[in-house]
């Protein structure tokens, strides 16, 4: 019988799996490492709350392989699809977009990751979820008692912490889109009342503020990006900010790329 506290080990221990299989499936193909996450732990809570509710309500009919994996799809599926919703109503972001996909419902669901899902679901329920239930089991309760404690406090530190990131994130994205447009305007005001060397002199401080608003977009933006890097901003109104702040991401990513390539050559 599952206890509150092992349902909480449960969902830590296949967060933090779903995290390792999520890494290693899209840093192979890009030969390197990417830290997949929405939060900043080592750990996937969609994949933990979908583990947990497949091994926990698949036990009446875990006679039947094929009824567990139906049914272990739909459920995956529609965890996935509200996961995304939620996000997007909340953070007005979308950290996964299947449109281009076959068969998929509004980019958030596709047939292939729902199959996909289904057949993790079976791997878990007949062949991962006896051990970790054993070791799990196997400890002392009050050391259960701890270790789900320290799991909650954890990942509620992570989420919060996240959530204020992610207001900077906005907040940076906002701002740079309006130093530029600020910028922009000044140099209008005084592009006929200055001399050449002075309106010169003016474009490089106008020139130093953006690349400062740059910089600090990068870094509230550098956790999110590089761990989603479908990520989109799904608001109309949002979008054009969206655009010009990728577009610096992707010029600071590739400028220092090209300072760390030019360093290794020096050594």
């Amino acid at each position: 019988m599952y206890s509150v506290d092992t349902i909480v080990l449960s969902f830590f221990i296949y967060s933090l799996l779903g995290w390792v299989c999520e890494v290693v499936y899209c840093s192979i193909p890009k030969r390197r490492f990417v830290n997949r996450g929405f939060l900043y732990g080592p750990y996937l809570p969609i994949y933990g709350t979908g583990a947990t509710l497949v091994v926990v309500l698949m036990q009446p009919v875990i006679g039947s392989w094929p009824l567990v994996f139906i049914l272990s799809l739909l459920l995956t599926s529609a965890l996935e699809y509200i996961t995304s919703f939620l996000l997007e109503k909340l953070f007005h972001v979308k950290l996964w977009d299947y449109s281009s996909y076959p068969l998929n419902i509004n980019g958030r669901v596709c047939a292939l990751n729902s199959t996909l899902f289904g057949l993790l679901s079976l791997f878990i329920v007949y062949i991962v979820n006896t051990p970790i239930q054993r070791f799990l089991f196997g400890l002392d309760e009050t050391m259960v008692d701890i270790l789900s404690l320290l799991v909650v406090a954890i990942m509620s530190a992570d989420a919060a912490v996240t959530v204020v990131r992610m207001t900077a994130f906005q907040k940076a994205m906002k701002d740079l889109s309006l130093a530029k447009e600020e910028a922009e305007a000044r140099l209008h005001l005084v592009l006929d009342q200055l001399s050449p060397s002075a309106l010169e002199l003016v474009k490089g401080r106008l020139a130093h503020e953006i690349e400062e608003r740059k910089e600090r977009w990068y870094r509230s933006a550098k956790h999110f990006i590089a761990s989603n890097p479908s990520l989109t901003v799904r608001r109309d109104d949002l979008r054009k900010q969206w655009e010009l702040a990728k577009a610096s991401y992707d010029e600071i990513v590739a400028r220092r790329r090209s300072e760390r390539k030019a360093r290794r050559k020096d050594k």
